[in-house]
């Protein structure tokens, strides 16, 4: 499958699942009830204008010289490598393809397609997601998190890996698998996939070659 549109789940608080498909309504609530959660699901439909902004179009290129400065500052945080967490957001997004807007137009800067929840008092977006529970996959409707900016997206990414108890084997880590499993296991994602799409993703040859071309 191509990076992004794979179905996985992660949250703030409790595990969830799946990176949001469709704008599901044509306004932006803040503070909504439901437990906090963030989420990277299936995008069903790629070609949905609304949901795409153009940090890099998917193209790896662009995405990695639009997120690498932010990705760096909070991998430091972490203690990892940067270039697990812009591979990290680019299986969320499909190389920044799939990026949430919001119902006007704006981006969202939610590279890590986190979700709002009951504590958030940001800005938020709508949208249909589709999350694996018990292995069944099911559309909802979920509300994900809006940033002012990447530096925003990158440093609530950290504070969250950082902060959860559940991610705490993540935190140092050197090797992609154990990096991806930790992840996996803490509950980020649903899809039993996930940590070997990122394992792949994070050694593969595309992000291999864009990071050479930028010399970092």
């Amino acid at each position: 499958q191509q990076a992004g549109l794979s179905t996985t789940t992660h949250d703030g608080k409790t595990p969830a699942t799946g990176l949001p498909i469709v704008p599901a309504n044509s306004r932006n609530v803040a503070n909504p009830a439901g437990p906090e959660k963030q989420s990277m699901n299936t995008l069903v439909d790629p070609s949905v204008a609304d949901n795409t902004v153009a940090s890099g179009n998917g193209d790896p290129q662009r995405f990695v010289d639009a997120v690498w400065p932010q990705a760096a500052d909070a991998a430091q945080t972490l203690g990892v490598p940067a270039h697990f967490l812009v591979a990290q957001a680019a299986l969320e997004t499909g190389w920044g393809k799939s990026e949430l807007r919001t119902a006007d137009g704006q981006p969202t800067y939610n590279l890590f397609n986190i979700k709002a929840g009951k504590k958030w008092r940001g800005a938020t977006v709508a949208a249909q997601t589709m999350e694996y529970d018990n292995g069944v996959a099911q559309v909802r409707t979920e509300h994900f998190r809006a940033y002012d900016s990447y530096a925003e997206a990158f440093q609530d990414y950290a504070h969250l890996v950082q902060q959860s108890p559940r991610y705490a084997a993540a935190l140092g880590q050197g090797e992609a698998s154990g990096f991806a499993k930790a992840l996996q296991s803490g509950g980020y994602a649903t899809d039993p996939a996930y940590a070997d799409k990122l394992t792949k993703l994070i050694n593969g040859s595309t992000l291999r070659r864009t990071l050479l071309a930028s010399a970092r």
